[in-house]
């Protein structure tokens, strides 16, 4: 097998809002699409607004037929638990200053897997769709949010050469469900009977919160408890993916004086070290409190002063990125191990809510024929 890469648009200027289309009319298998997206802050700061935020679909389509579709946080948190490894985070807010955000979606179990990877021959009119909105944290500003204007997509496929043969299978990623939390109740949702299951992941995410503050339980079940595939806590399933895959670790620069909240992209056990960027500007951390993903400087000069807002290079690590939290089936790379739910007629996750007005949402990754 031989690799290449095949830009298909680099540094691509966005509107503010809106959708680009890309042609995917590739005749090699693509083992995996790598997008990156960057934008530019305003002139005096942007806080806790990332590029995670401003993507909000990314979809695979054939026509009417949608074949992934999931927003850039479920994609950057599906990648770290299909890998082990962060994505690329450079989150910033500083003046001026530019923010990144590199992920690769994975047709396979992982990068050049032979078995599993996409054929866009096999489609009439296979397309990349990227939504976004600039504003979807704060409206589009020349001082202290996005700068109008600054956001760029680059997309490149990751192509495989002299493979023998094509694949005929493909790992889907697709959102089944989103909804906002309750603070009580069960959240019943019907997921598709139709491919097998290699994972499942909820998002639950409210700042200040970690996932299992929203959604305390959750159960899998097949024709109404035929077959259980799991009716674990969400706080258990986070401690055995963390014993797992480890830390989330990113580089995160923020803009703050002493008192100023800081929101993670991590909501689980999340820890912050802060040093100054301007040399002549010491600072002592007195104290930092840390919780569900925020933490609040408490920071002084060396003569005891509060100090004023300063720029901070950063540090940030934890795990349950964006708020999520997978369920995973069997072997990761042992095809026959995954569940597989077609000879049941019903299959129902049942998710026990605690607090309300969370974004919630749940994603399947699912092994699906090519075509």
């Amino acid at each position: 097998m031989r690799t290449r890469d095949a830009v298909l648009e680099y540094q691509r200027t966005l509107a503010d809002a809106g959708t680009l289309t890309i042609d995917l009319d590739l005749v090699d298998p693509v083992s995996a699409l790598e997008l990156e997206f960057d934008a530019t802050n305003g002139t005096t700061s942007n806080e806790d607004n990332f590029i995670s935020d401003v993507i909000t679909k990314v979809e695979l389509v054939d026509g009417s037929t949608v074949l992934t579709s999931l927003s850039l946080a479920q994609l950057e948190a599906l990648y770290f638990y299909k890998t082990g490894k962060s994505p690329t985070l450079f989150p910033s807010e500083w003046a001026s200053g530019s923010q990144r955000h590199n992920v690769l979606l994975l047709f396979g179990r992982h990068l050049w897997d032979p078995t599993y990877a996409m054929d866009f021959t096999r489609y009439k009119n296979p397309q990349l769709k990227i939504t976004s909105n600039l504003a979807a944290v704060r409206a589009v500003s020349a001082t202290t949010a996005f700068a109008t204007g600054t956001l760029r997509a680059t997309a490149v496929a990751k192509v495989m050469e002299q493979t023998g043969s094509k694949p005929s299978k493909f790992l889907m990623q697709k959102e089944i469900e989103s909804f906002t939390s309750a603070a009580s109740g069960e959240k019943r949702i019907d997921m598709p009977v139709d491919f097998p299951y290699r994972m499942v992941m909820l998002r639950a995410y409210l700042e200040g919160y970690d996932p299992r503050e929203l959604i305390t339980d959750a159960k899998l079940t097949a024709d109404t408890d035929a077959f259980i595939a799991f009716n674990r806590k969400v706080q258990q399933l986070d401690a055995v993916e963390f014993a797992r895959t480890g830390w989330v670790e990113l580089t995160h620069n923020i803009f703050r004086a002493t008192g100023g909240v800081v929101r993670g992209l991590c909501q689980v056990e999340t820890q912050f070290e802060f040093k100054p960027n301007v040399s002549t500007q010491f600072t002592v951390f007195v104290h930092t409190l840390n919780f569900s993903g925020n933490v609040t400087l408490e920071t002084q000069t060396p003569a005891g002063a509060s100090a004023g807002t300063r720029q901070y290079w950063g540090q940030e690590k934890g795990h349950a990125l964006h708020g999520t939290c997978p369920f995973r089936f069997g072997l990761p790379d042992d095809p026959t191990t995954w569940f597989d739910p077609k000879t049941y007629k019903k299959l129902e996750l049942i998710l026990t809510q605690a607090t309300v007005n969370g974004v919630c949402s749940v994603v399947a990754e699912q092994e699906r024929p090519i075509g």
